[in-house]
C-alpha cells in the first residue's frame, strides 16, 4: 500500500496473482463461454500478466471458483471445448423498498446527465439487472431507461455528429406526413419529458427543431463538411403561478429572476421556437408570457384556436 500511495502505480509486488487470475477467468466467463484459447490468449495480453497458463493450471483457477460456489461447465461440440459458468454465488438480493429508491435515484439521475452517460448507465443496470434476485426490479432496471428500445449505436452515431456540428439526414417516421428524409444541422442530444430527442437546425424550414430520436428510421446521408448553421437564441420571460409551498422542475435553459410568494419569474432561453410553445403551453394556466411579445402573441392565437376547436364541437 505504502509503494502505491508513493507512486501511484500497480506493481508485481501489490498483486496476488492467484486472486487476480480467478477474478479474469471469472469475468471472462461471465461474458460467454470461452475456449481454452480465447482464455489463454486474454491472459498473455493483459498489461499486467502478459503469462502464458496450461490447461492444468487453468484447472487450478477453475477450482478456485468452485470452492466458493461457482458452477463451471465443461461442454464439447464438433472437437471445440468452452468452458462457462452456469451460476455463482454473487446474486444482489434486494428487498422492494430498497428497489424503489434505487429506481428513484436513477430516475432523478437520468434527468441531468448527459444523453451519452445515460446510455453508459443504462448499460451498466442492463449488466446489473442479470444479478438481481428481485423479479420485478430486474424487469424495471431493463425498461427503465429513456434510450430503451433505441438501437444504442444511434445514439452514439448522433452525439458523435452533435460533437463534430455534422449535417446529416435522417428517414424520419412523421407524425403528419409519414415517412421522410430531414435535414438537420446537428446540435445536441437530450431528454425532454422522458423521451430522447436530437436538437438542431433543420435546413429545409431555417429552424431550430427536435426530433424524437425513436422516430430515426436510418440515418441517410452525412456531411461533416457543411457550414455550421447558427441561429439566435430566443429570450423569453415567463411568471409561473406556484400552488402553496410548489417548487417548480425548471429544464436546463431556465432560470429563476424573481421569486414571490405566490409565482415565480421565470426567464427561458432557447433556439428553439417550438421548444419555447411547448414549455409555455405545458404550463397551462399557470404560466403568463410577459416577453417577447411574438411569442406571447403567439400563445395568445394558439390558445384561441383551441378555445374555438372546443366551441366548434
Amino acid at each position: 500500500m505504502k509503494e502505491f500511495l508513493k507512486t501511484n502505480t500497480v506493481t508485481h509486488n501489490l498483486m496476488s496473482f492467484t486472486g487476480f487470475k480467478s477474478i479474469l477467468i471469472f469475468t471472462l466467463l461471465l461474458d460467454g463461454p470461452k475456449t481454452y484459447a480465447q482464455l489463454q490468449e486474454a491472459l498473455q495480453n493483459h498489461e499486467y500478466l502478459r503469462e502464458n497458463i496450461s490447461i492444468d493450471t487453468l484447472r487450478v483457477y477453475f477450482n478456485s471458483l468452485k470452492e466458493i460456489g461457482c458452477d463451471i461447465q465443461k461442454t464439447t461440440k464438433k472437437g471445440v471445448t468452452t468452458f462457462s459458468i452456469a451460476s455463482h454465488p454473487f446474486e444482489l438480493k434486494i428487498d422492494d423498498k430498497q428497489a424503489k429508491s434505487i429506481i428513484k435515484i436513477y430516475q432523478a439521475i437520468a434527468k441531468s446527465i448527459e444523453v451519452s452517460d445515460l446510455l453508459s448507465l443504462q448499460t451498466f443496470f442492463e449488466k446489473m439487472s442479470e444479478y438481481v434476485t428481485n423479479e420485478k426490479l430486474k424487469k424495471d432496471l431493463k425498461c427503465i431507461s429513456p434510450l430503451n428500445g433505441i438501437d444504442p449505436k444511434l445514439i452514439k452515431d448522433l452525439t458523435y455528429y452533435a460533437q463534430h456540428n455534422a449535417e446529416i439526414t435522417v428517414d424520419y417516421k412523421s407524425a403528419n406526413s409519414g415517412n421522410k428524409n430531414i435535414t438537420i444541422n446537428v446540435d445536441r442530444l437530450a431528454i425532454y419529458n422522458g423521451k430522447p430527442y436530437v436538437y438542431g437546425v433543420n435546413s429545409e424550414k431555417m429552424d431550430y427543431s427536435s426530433f424524437l430520436i425513436s422516430k430515426i428510421d436510418k440515418i441517410v446521408n452525412i456531411n461533416f463538411g457543411a457550414k455550421t448553421l447558427n441561429l439566435p437564441d430566443i429570450i423569453v420571460k415567463y411568471e409561473y403561478f406556484k400552488e402553496p409551498k410548489e417548487v417548480i422542475e425548471l429544464l436546463s435553459c431556465e432560470k429563476i429572476l424573481e421569486e414571490y410568494e405566490n409565482k415565480y419569474v421565470i426567464e427561458l432561453i432557447s433556439k428553439s421556437k417550438f421548444e419555447i410553445m411547448q414549455r409555455i403551453l405545458y404550463h397551462n394556466y399557470k404560466c403568463k408570457v410577459l416577453s417577447p411579445e411574438t411569442i406571447r402573441t403567439e400563445v395568445i392565437s394558439t390558445l384561441k384556436k383551441m378555445k374555438e376547436g372546443y366551441i366548434a364541437e
